[in-house]
């Protein structure tokens, strides 16, 4: 038995598609939001990544996570029998971190950053809290 399709519904629905592709105009969208078209896609690239990112973390959270508890506890236990000598400072310098910055200090340069970038952080934020509830 031969399926046809009823003629010109398939040709109509294709240029429907098109006309719809092409009324999306990225750079026309983003500057009426005050932004730029590099913005746009610079959300769209963390969207992606954040959905990625949340779609894996909850596929295989356990098992990064007692991994790395298993190594940390390895590294501690290490260090305290002395078999192991970690230099904090030159950790901290080696992440791009102040030596003598405390955890308040960290926070306040965290919520700098998240001002400054806010798109990237909401758009990383919603695509991690999709991927995660669609994991």
């Amino acid at each position: 038995m031969q399926d046809t399709i009823a003629p010109g519904r398939f040709e109509s629905f294709i240029n429907w598609i098109k006309s719809i592709w092409e009324a999306v105009d990225i750079k026309k969208w983003s500057e009426q939001i005050g932004g730029s078209s590099s913005q746009a896609v610079q959300a769209a690239v963390y969207f992606g990544l954040g959905f990625a990112i949340g779609f894996l973390f909850k596929k295989y959270f356990k098992f990064v996570f007692f991994t790395i508890l298993f190594a940390m506890v390895i590294v501690l236990v290490f260090e305290y029998k002395n078999v192991l000598a970690i230099d904090w400072t030159a950790l901290n310098l080696l992440l791009g971190l102040d030596p003598t910055s405390d955890f308040g200090m960290l926070l306040n340069t965290a919520f700098e950053w998240i001002k400054q970038n806010l798109v990237t952080f909401v758009s990383c934020t919603v695509g991690f809290l999709i991927g995660y509830k669609l994991g």
